[in-house]
């Protein structure tokens, strides 16, 4: 064991200073990520940027939230550039009696990662949306901004994002954000405008000006010449001749002398040199160069880059590092969207209006979806999410309509009946689930708690909605 510093210890790879331990990775060769996971921080020790990129790459695109939550810094030798590099460290030493000084910022990462209870998730876009949100909020902060990134297919890098897809598949960000943003977790932005190729999804590409008839840009470009005289139009090659540099007129013979008097020049023409075709007007292509498909400019696919904010339904599901999509719920069959759900609710209150009839809604809510999906994954999750509709439908009229909030709120229409009678049927169906779900998984208990609201013509179907689930916790 070497003394470093006052109460800074060093033993092979593992540096000890008041109860933290920090794991130094100095080169690739032996490395083992899963070994991070046993110390509290991670101290790169490297001169080269490509390294660095590599282990930083490494432990934030682990599927692990001990790993990819880490605290990581660099022992600066060079100065860094790379943003990817600099939006993942925590911190740079100098020099390792700085540990000192990183005691507080690792603690306080480490504290707020104790914070984060994390949960299975259903989808993949689930389990990207998770790690962005549980890394913003270890870190505190509460927006993410794009970086322009030379080393990205398209221009622009989310670190937290981006760092768990290749090259190919970056592209896949734009569709995680939107999804995410639909769904209440981030606000936006706008930034800035990309166009990416329609092939491959790229954003590297070689803009060239082409022959419309050919599509090649070996070309030479002549001025147009327009003779005020003789009305004579023509490129300057016509105007030429070889004795001297003087211009005449190919039809009246005349010379031209001075530009604005004797003629001028409107426009240019181009010539291919490999087909011979003149125009006006070049065709501009766009050539991947990850594909090499030759796009034309109109066929581009066109992403708005934005800048997202976490919300505070954001931050919620960041502490309970657990997110259910819309896409994820929605395809569960006999349900409907939730945005159809609300038109459908709009229309029977207006009917309502005309009538004296009696109609509600209800809502079914698991109390602890945290604890159960934590247990049985994701693939049994959506099995049971799957049990629970079927069931539900099973024990209510073809008519009523079924719709998930979210993945532990479940709400559906009972139209036409009194609430007497509807919290009858949504007590009978609770029963049933129970049962089912007890046989179904052993040794977890799943808490419901449901709720019934009748509608009134006076109230908005916004309002109904948040009514029926604002006690749910």
């Amino acid at each position: 064991m070497e003394q470093i510093e006052n109460n800074i210890e060093q033993q092979n790879n593992i540096i000890t200073f008041k109860g933290i331990t920090f794991y130094v990775i100095e080169h690739l060769d032996s490395l083992n990520i899963n070994e991070t996971i046993n110390y509290h921080a991670v101290l790169i020790n490297g001169k080269d940027e490509l390294f660095i990129r590599q282990i930083v790459k490494r432990i934030r695109s682990h599927k692990n939230p001990n790993i990819y939550l880490k605290p990581v810094f660099l022992l600066k030798g060079v100065n860094i550039i790379d943003p990817l590099i600099n939006q993942l460290i925590d911190g740079t030493l100098f020099s390792l009696d700085q540990i000192p000084f990183i005691k507080k910022e690792v603690e306080k990462i480490l504290t707020k990662n104790e914070e984060i209870q994390f949960t299975r998730q259903i989808s993949f876009e689930a389990q990207m949306i998770v790690k962005i949100i549980t890394y913003m909020y270890s870190r505190e902060m509460s927006t993410l901004t794009p970086i322009p990134y030379y080393n990205s297919d398209v221009n622009y890098t989310y670190p937290p994002l981006s760092v768990n897809f290749g090259h190919t598949e970056e592209y896949a960000i734009f569709s995680i954000f939107e999804q995410a943003e639909y769904d209440g977790i981030f606000t936006s932005e706008f930034v800035d405008r990309i166009y990416l190729c329609s092939q491959c999804s790229n954003g590297r590409m070689s803009y060239r000006e082409v022959c419309p008839k050919c599509n090649s840009s070996n070309s030479k470009t002549d001025d147009i010449i327009h003779h005020f005289p003789c009305g004579y139009v023509g490129p300057m090659n016509d105007f030429t001749n070889e004795i001297d540099d003087e211009l005449d007129c190919p039809k009246c013979n005349k010379r031209l002398r001075h530009i604005g008097v004797d003629y001028d020049k409107p426009s240019v023409i181009h010539e291919c040199l490999n087909c011979s075709h003149r125009f006006q007007d070049y065709f501009v292509k766009a050539k991947c160069l990850s594909c090499h498909h030759d796009n034309s400019v109109e066929q581009l696919k066109s992403k708005v880059i934005r800048k997202y904010k976490l919300t505070q339904k954001g931050i919620y599901a960041a502490v309970n590092g657990f997110v259910t999509t819309s896409k994820d719920i929605e395809e569960i069959v006999g349900t409907v969207k939730y945005d159809t759900f609300k038109t459908m609710l709009k229309y029977e209150i207006e009917r309502l209006k005309q009538t004296e009839g009696s109609s509600n809604i209800c809502a079914i809510h698991i109390n602890n979806p945290n604890e159960i999906y934590s247990v049985i994954g994701s693939e049994a999750q959506k099995g049971m999410l799957k049990d629970l509709v079927r069931i539900i439908r099973s024990n209510i009229r073809s008519a009523d309509v079924i719709t998930f909030q979210n993945s532990s709120t479940i709400v559906l229409s009972m139209y036409e009946i009194p609430k007497k009678s509807a919290t009858r049927i949504l007590a009978e169906i609770i029963v049933i689930l129970e049962r089912l779900l007890k046989t179904a998984f052993k040794g977890v208990e799943i808490q419901f708690e449901i709720n019934v609201v009748q509608l009134d013509y006076k109230i908005s179907h916004e309002l109904h909605l948040h009514n029926l689930t604002k006690d749910f916790t």
